[in-house]
């Protein structure tokens, strides 16, 4: 919906329905995240494993579309077990 207007959220009403519901005062206990920017850091990880996984785009949906059945008995085969493998770079 390209011409769908963008509009503030408008917080005022989300604490008055927060009265009738926990999801919307759980949200309001998240609101800090709307405010403040939010950094991921994953040097911790990397200095745990050595070397962070990767798995290539490919090879994860084909496990995705075999695990849901969306693939045919070919394709099922060419996917079994070395696309279960994770692949480091380093």
């Amino acid at each position: 919906m390209p011409d769908a207007p963008i509009k503030r959220l408008p917080w005022f009403a989300l604490y008055l329905a927060a009265l009738f519901s926990e999801t919307l005062r759980e949200m309001l206990e998240m609101r800090y995240l709307w405010k403040k920017p939010l950094r991921l850091d994953n040097k911790k990880l990397v200095a745990f494993l050595g070397a962070e996984p990767h798995t290539s785009t490919d090879q994860a949906l084909r496990v995705t579309l075999t695990g849901l059945g969306c693939l045919s008995d070919a394709s099922r085969k060419a996917a079994a077990p070395s696309a279960l493998a994770f692949q480091t770079k380093e």
